[in-house]
């Protein structure tokens, strides 16, 4: 007797992904699976507590047909087009066609944690939507996903900050329209902005996290983020990398360091990110910047 396939938590054959990758980021999880197979069969999960799943195609020409209680419908996904169900309902599905998606799973505890750190009331849901284009997602999601590609030294703080991002996205977009709350400080205190960027600035190299950026300014996540950049007009990542760039410009023309130690002190995780990073900051290369200012 032949056993049946192996599935993932979503119900999709592990044997026909070409692509299976996952990022955990703060409140949200997100997956990427890709299949060129041409047939799929079916997906199905059984109703449970876990929240909501919302799906991001990265292509067209994906099609399925999804099974209600009653009758079955077919839909045709485009690029950006976007799925969004309750994990509290029952689903079945018949794949067909390559397909290559962007997974976002969330509990409904970090759903409710991401409408307090946005200052707004209510117990929060999100309403399903099936095939519809979201170009926004589609920008954020793929941003998760080249930070994993590019291996992002501070990829932690970029995880925070899109993640907080994208959870906003969703209440905004498909949420049940919760009443924001008043009186909240939007701007951080000079003490605030003064803890967090001396967090910020002396986190060890790939260490730097929102969470504990927040907890020093005493507030959420979401909070600290809008406050930061509110208060800076800089969300805490180009914060960094800019007094990153500022620190590495200063040490190249008073120092006689390799630019590999300035790397390594300013706080990149290599020559190749520095020189990338500053490249795009400057215009110029580390070492053609060096030469030009002492010649």
């Amino acid at each position: 007797m032949k056993s049946p396939a192996k599935t993932d938590a979503f119900g999709c054959q592990l044997g026909k992904l070409d692509d299976d990758r996952q990022i955990a980021g703060r409140n949200i999880n997100f997956y990427r699976k890709a299949s060129d197979a041409i047939s799929l069969g079916q997906v199905s999960t059984s109703a449970s507590d876990r929240g909501y799943l919302i799906g991001l195609s990265l292509m067209g020409g994906h099609k399925r047909r999804i099974f209600s209680e009653h009758h079955a419908t077919f839909y045709d996904f485009e690029e950006n087009s976007i799925y969004l169900r309750n994990f509290a309902e029952d689903y079945k599905a018949d794949l067909k066609g390559s397909f290559s998606f962007i997974l976002m799973e969330i509990s409904s505890a970090d759903l409710e944690r991401i409408a307090h750190g946005a200052d707004v009331s209510g117990i929060p849901d999100l309403t399903d939507a099936i095939a519809k284009p979201d170009p926004v997602l589609g920008g954020l999601a793929r941003a998760m996903f080249s930070i994993q590609e590019r291996a992002v030294l501070t990829s932690p703080l970029l995880v925070d900050q899109l993640s907080a991002a994208i959870g906003i996205h969703l209440l905004q977009t498909y949420g049940n329209r919760p009443t924001p709350l008043s009186g909240r400080r939007l701007l951080l205190s000079a003490s605030q902005e003064a803890k967090a960027k001396d967090y910020l600035a002396t986190a060890l190299p790939g260490e730097a996290s929102i969470d504990h950026a927040a907890d020093a300014c005493g507030l959420s996540r979401v909070a600290f983020i809008r406050a930061f950049h509110l208060t800076t007009g800089q969300s805490p990542h180009d914060w960094l990398m800019n007094h990153r760039i500022s620190k590495a410009r200063t040490m190249l023309l008073v120092s006689k360091m390799a630019l590999s130690d300035i790397a390594t002190a300013c706080g990149f995780a290599d020559i190749a990110e520095f020189t990338r990073i500053f490249v795009k900051a400057t215009g110029i290369a580390p070492g053609a910047f060096r030469r030009a200012r002492l010649s």
